[in-house]
């Protein structure tokens, strides 16, 4: 399509318009061009943007200025802004009623001559508060940080301090002289044994090689000769490139706890467990059901953040399966009953990962006040979950396998004994002829086919056989790639299918959209020459077999059908296991291997198999293929 310059004006002038910042275009005598609706309603202007077109735009920001916090210097600014003529990017504007508004500028010069300009004004009151907010909290933990009633100091890769709390230096002047010097440079000032440094110094160096968290107790005399024990802790930090940013060392005077073991060790006790209740993700509600409290082990386990979800209704929370606790909560109240047991739910965080969670609940009231809380605690099972699953397929492979075991034993002591038998009184048959000196052209013939023929079945028996116990053990490997799924079709057809015997041929039928289809050659291969071959086993001597492709939007199928023997019911939920056949299939050959195999290789596919039949009218198979990609896809199956 070839667009006209008018076109083009009318695309840009809808694109403008549907933009979600505010925009103005004026000319060089300031005169309004273009006014896009954003741009009234960030502004509160009562009038339809083309009714603006025109308007003298010195006076529209003399008459605006009173919108904004400080109105003469926003009108000095404009003037600065229109003499310099200079881009202007992002700059804040505060407005008398609380809002907050980012402008740019931008000339519009055209082979050096100035031409007019366009402003452009976001609303960024929300993101203003925030970073205010931001900011205030920085100053609030920067502020904890330093009076924080631990021992707290930063340093470099070097050993330098970066940083020292109050608490670790109290005089302000030594704090800000220790800065870029390290603890030698600080006992040498203070007079004091250069053993302390170098312990420090070998703790530093222990836990920057290590790269993980370290310790040690120091012991000092004070000026009244009384022991103090100091608990000097020092943590590493790494940037992503593993390169050393800092250390934060932290030290606490541990004299008192040192002098009364006893009472450490219950407050380690203590401590211990409730390090076991924070590991469960808690939330607290009230009786209308809105979140008052949740724990930091909740936002790990769900992604959302108390900030983000205090104050909101639990059924707000875009978890998976957050109704049914509902549900079972409100069933506890209506009961007044909270002895349930433990149940296990999956639930979907905010990023999109499942994980399986045990949830139990428990009513509570304040000293405070007589209002029912309820606390619901999830902990994450998710783990043991999966192994009960991967416990299940490991079941379940066993199954299939004492299946296939089974199943080769029969095939080795039933369908094995015949071709052997054929073979063996072929030999014998020839061998008498031979001693007779009646063996002649024709005998050898008849007798040589019929042993090839059974040493081909035996041998297509072996590879089904070899192939299944490759693909159990994982050695088959997936390969798709888009390709021309019709043409595929036809080279089988047209190699294997072309000249029976009995003189009939697969009518092909392609409808839709044809597209590349992702698949396996091998076992796409596989999967048509069975489902063509049993359409013309089971139907000799009736119509035509048909195969059907379908291109649809997100999928094609492949439906072959033919007018055979059909399969009955019973046989029909038996279908895809190991060495199972349909009971009326009597003297015809085969296995029960073939699909079976098929069943594999669809599975691979991730595609669909849909089967129908009636006894004496025939069978029709469909897969159904999607069109998506495999590269995530396993190489093979487990």
């Amino acid at each position: 399509m070839v667009f006209k310059k008018n076109d083009i004006a009318l695309d840009l002038r809808f694109i403008l318009n549907e933009v979600p910042f505010a925009v103005l275009l004026e000319d060089n005598q300031r005169r309004l061009q273009f006014v896009n609706p954003n741009f009234c309603k960030l502004f509160n202007i009562p009038l339809e943007p083309e009714q603006l077109v025109g308007f003298n735009c010195e006076q529209a920001a003399e008459s605006a200025a009173p919108l904004f916090k400080d109105s003469q210097e926003f009108l000095e600014r404009v003037k600065e802004i229109l003499e310099k003529k200079e881009p202007v990017r992002q700059e804040i504007l505060e407005l008398a009623d609380g809002r907050v508004y980012l402008r740019d500028y931008l000339p519009i010069i055209n082979n050096n001559f100035f031409e007019g300009q366009v402003w452009i004004y976001y609303d960024y009151t929300y993101a203003h508060s925030l970073e205010m907010k931001k900011n205030n909290q920085k100053k609030f933990y920067e502020s904890i940080l330093l009076n924080i009633p631990a021992d707290v100091a930063v340093f470099d890769k070097d050993h330098k301090y970066l940083f020292a709390n109050k608490r670790a230096i109290k005089n302000d002047e030594i704090r800000e002289w220790i800065i870029g010097k390290d603890d030698f440079d600080y006992v040498k000032f203070r007079g004091r044994d250069v053993s302390i440094a170098e312990k420090r110094r070998e703790l530093f160096k222990k836990v920057v090689n290590q790269k993980e968290f370290n310790e040690f107790l120091e012991e000092n005399i004070t000026p009244e000769g009384n022991i103090q024990y100091h608990l000097r802790r020092m943590h590493p930090f790494y940037a992503d490139n593993n390169e050393l940013e800092f250390v934060v060392g932290y030290g606490m005077d541990v004299t008192s706890i040192k002098n009364a073991e006893e009472n450490v060790n219950r407050r380690e006790k203590n401590l211990a467990q409730i390090t076991e209740i924070l590991s469960i993700a808690v939330i607290v509600i009230d009786q209308s059901f809105n979140v008052i409290y949740t724990n930091s082990s909740f936002e790990s386990t769900f992604g959302y953040a108390s900030d983000d979800i205090i104050g909101k209704s639990i059924d707000e929370i875009a978890i998976e399966n957050i109704s049914s606790l509902i549900k079972e909560i409100g069933l506890a109240k209506r009961s007044n009953s909270f002895e349930g047991s433990t149940k296990e739910y999956r639930f979907q965080d905010k990023y999109g990962s499942k994980r399986y969670l045990s949830i139990s609940f428990v009513p509570y009231n304040t000293a405070e006040s007589n209002e029912i809380f309820y606390a619901i605690f999830f902990s994450d099972v998710t783990d043991q979950h999966l192994a009960v699953s991967e416990l299940q397929k490991i079941i379940e492979k066993e199954k299939r396998l004492n299946e296939l075991k089974s199943g080769f034993v029969n095939i080795v002591s039933h369908e094995m004994r015949t071709p052997l038998s054929v073979i063996q009184s072929s030999a014998q048959i020839m061998e008498m002829l031979n001693e007779a000196n009646k063996l002649d052209r024709d005998a050898v013939d008849f007798h040589t086919k019929r042993i090839v023929s059974e040493v081909n079945g035996m041998e297509s028996l072996m590879e089904e056989l070899l192939l299944i116990s490759k693909i159990e053990s994982g050695k088959v490997e997936f390969r798709p790639f888009p390709q021309d799924l019709e043409s595929f079709v036809k080279v089988i057809l047209h190699e294997k299918y072309t000249q029976l015997a009995d003189g009939r041929q697969m009518q092909v039928i392609v409808k839709g959209v044809k597209q590349e289809v992702e698949f396996d050659r091998m076992m796409m291969n596989h999967i048509l020459n069975n489902v063509i071959s049993n359409a013309f086993k089971y139907s000799e001597g009736k119509r035509d077999p048909i195969l059907q492709l379908h291109f649809r939007h997100h999928s094609v199928t492949i439906m072959v059908m033919d007018y055979g023997i059909g399969i009955p019911e019973k046989d029909l939920q038996n279908l895809f296991k190991a060495f199972s056949r349909a009971s009326n299939v009597d003297s015809i050959n085969g296995t029960g291997l073939g699909l079976h195999v098929m069943k594999y290789f669809t599975d691979f596919h991730q595609a669909k198999i849909y089967c129908k039949s009636q006894i004496n009218k025939g069978t029709c198979i469909m897969l159904e293929f999607t069109y998506k990609s495999y590269l995530n896809a396993k190489n093979s199956i487990n």
